[in-house]
Protein backbone atom coordinates (compact mmCIF):
# COMPACT_ATOMS: atom_id res chain seq x y z
CA UNK A 1 0.00 0.00 0.00
CA UNK A 2 1.36 3.05 -0.44
CA UNK A 3 -0.58 6.64 0.05
CA UNK A 4 -1.63 8.23 -2.79
CA UNK A 5 0.29 11.05 -4.42
CA UNK A 6 -1.32 14.63 -3.92
CA UNK A 7 -2.34 15.73 -7.44
CA UNK A 8 -0.87 18.96 -9.03
CA UNK A 9 -2.84 21.93 -9.65
CA UNK A 10 -3.73 22.71 -12.78
CA UNK A 11 -2.02 26.06 -13.15
CA UNK A 12 1.33 24.35 -12.04
CA UNK A 13 0.44 20.85 -14.25
CA UNK A 14 -0.14 22.68 -17.43
CA UNK A 15 3.23 24.72 -16.91
CA UNK A 16 4.93 21.29 -16.02
CA UNK A 17 3.60 19.44 -19.01
CA UNK A 18 3.96 22.22 -21.85
CA UNK A 19 6.29 21.84 -24.56
CA UNK A 20 9.24 24.33 -23.73
CA UNK A 21 9.45 26.35 -27.34
CA UNK A 22 6.07 26.82 -27.71
CA UNK A 23 5.00 28.27 -24.07
CA UNK A 24 4.80 31.51 -24.64
CA UNK A 25 1.73 29.89 -27.38
CA UNK A 26 -0.07 28.75 -24.57
CA UNK A 27 -2.75 30.16 -23.05
CA UNK A 28 -1.92 32.50 -20.13
CA UNK A 29 -3.91 30.91 -17.02
CA UNK A 30 -2.23 32.62 -14.55
CA UNK A 31 -3.21 36.04 -15.89
CA UNK A 32 -6.66 34.58 -16.45
CA UNK A 33 -7.05 33.38 -13.03
CA UNK A 34 -5.42 36.43 -11.35
CA UNK A 35 -8.76 38.33 -12.90
CA UNK A 36 -10.55 36.12 -11.36
CA UNK A 37 -9.63 36.47 -8.34
CA UNK A 38 -10.26 39.87 -7.89
CA UNK A 39 -14.35 38.90 -8.53
CA UNK A 40 -16.02 40.33 -4.82
CA UNK A 41 -18.07 38.09 -3.69
CA UNK A 42 -22.22 39.27 -3.62
CA UNK A 43 -23.29 38.68 -0.15
CA UNK A 44 -26.76 39.68 1.10
CA UNK A 45 -25.38 42.45 3.66
CA UNK A 46 -23.31 44.10 1.14
CA UNK A 47 -25.85 44.14 -1.52
CA UNK A 48 -28.62 45.95 0.77
CA UNK A 49 -25.78 48.30 2.81
CA UNK A 50 -24.16 49.09 -0.92
CA UNK A 51 -26.07 48.07 -3.44
CA UNK A 52 -23.96 48.63 -6.48
CA UNK A 53 -20.49 48.63 -5.22
CA UNK A 54 -20.21 45.18 -5.82
CA UNK A 55 -21.52 44.60 -8.79
CA UNK A 56 -20.24 47.27 -10.99
CA UNK A 57 -17.03 46.15 -10.00
CA UNK A 58 -17.91 42.82 -11.68
CA UNK A 59 -19.24 43.82 -14.79
CA UNK A 60 -15.89 45.26 -15.34
CA UNK A 61 -13.99 42.28 -14.15
CA UNK A 62 -16.37 39.93 -16.54
CA UNK A 63 -15.48 41.92 -19.73
CA UNK A 64 -12.00 42.26 -18.78
CA UNK A 65 -11.69 38.45 -18.02
CA UNK A 66 -13.90 37.42 -21.19
CA UNK A 67 -12.14 39.80 -23.45
CA UNK A 68 -8.59 38.79 -21.87
CA UNK A 69 -10.02 35.19 -22.60
CA UNK A 70 -11.19 35.87 -26.15
CA UNK A 71 -7.46 36.87 -26.94
CA UNK A 72 -5.79 34.19 -25.58
CA UNK A 73 -7.97 31.70 -27.61
CA UNK A 74 -6.92 33.51 -30.71
CA UNK A 75 -3.25 33.37 -30.12
CA UNK A 76 -3.62 29.65 -29.17
CA UNK A 77 -5.91 29.46 -32.47
CA UNK A 78 -3.27 31.33 -34.97
CA UNK A 79 -0.03 29.20 -33.15
CA UNK A 80 -1.82 26.07 -33.61
CA UNK A 81 -3.34 27.71 -37.61
CA UNK A 82 0.70 28.67 -38.34
CA UNK A 83 1.90 24.66 -37.19
CA UNK A 84 -1.35 22.87 -39.04
CA UNK A 85 -0.11 24.79 -42.04
CA UNK A 86 3.89 24.47 -41.60
CA UNK A 87 3.73 20.44 -40.68
CA UNK A 88 1.01 20.32 -44.09
CA UNK A 89 3.83 22.08 -46.37
CA UNK A 90 6.70 19.84 -44.41
CA UNK A 91 4.22 16.51 -45.22
CA UNK A 92 3.52 17.41 -48.79
CA UNK A 93 7.23 18.52 -49.25
CA UNK A 94 8.15 14.48 -48.02
CA UNK A 95 5.33 12.76 -49.46
CA UNK A 96 7.09 11.93 -52.79
CA UNK A 97 10.01 10.76 -50.49
CA UNK A 98 7.84 8.39 -48.68
CA UNK A 99 6.38 6.76 -51.61
CA UNK A 100 9.33 6.19 -53.13
CA UNK A 101 10.58 4.79 -50.02
CA UNK A 102 8.34 2.95 -48.84
CA UNK A 103 6.66 1.23 -52.01
CA UNK A 104 10.16 -1.24 -52.49
CA UNK A 105 10.06 -1.94 -48.94
CA UNK A 106 6.10 -2.90 -48.71
CA UNK A 107 6.68 -5.29 -52.06
CA UNK A 108 9.39 -6.88 -50.35
CA UNK A 109 7.26 -7.51 -46.68
CA UNK A 110 4.91 -8.79 -48.89
CA UNK A 111 6.74 -11.01 -51.20
CA UNK A 112 8.21 -12.59 -47.91
CA UNK A 113 4.86 -13.37 -46.78
CA UNK A 114 3.74 -14.83 -49.66
CA UNK A 115 7.12 -17.03 -50.48
CA UNK A 116 6.75 -20.78 -49.54
CA UNK A 117 8.56 -21.85 -46.38
CA UNK A 118 11.55 -24.25 -46.93
CA UNK A 119 12.54 -22.33 -50.16
CA UNK A 120 10.52 -23.98 -52.44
Amino acid sequence: WSPKAPTMKFGKQLAHEAHAPWTEQYIDYKALKQILKQFSPESPELSILQPDANAEANVHLDGLFVSSLMLQIQKVNRFYCGKATEFAALLRAIAPFLSTQTAPRAAAAAGAQLAPEGGG
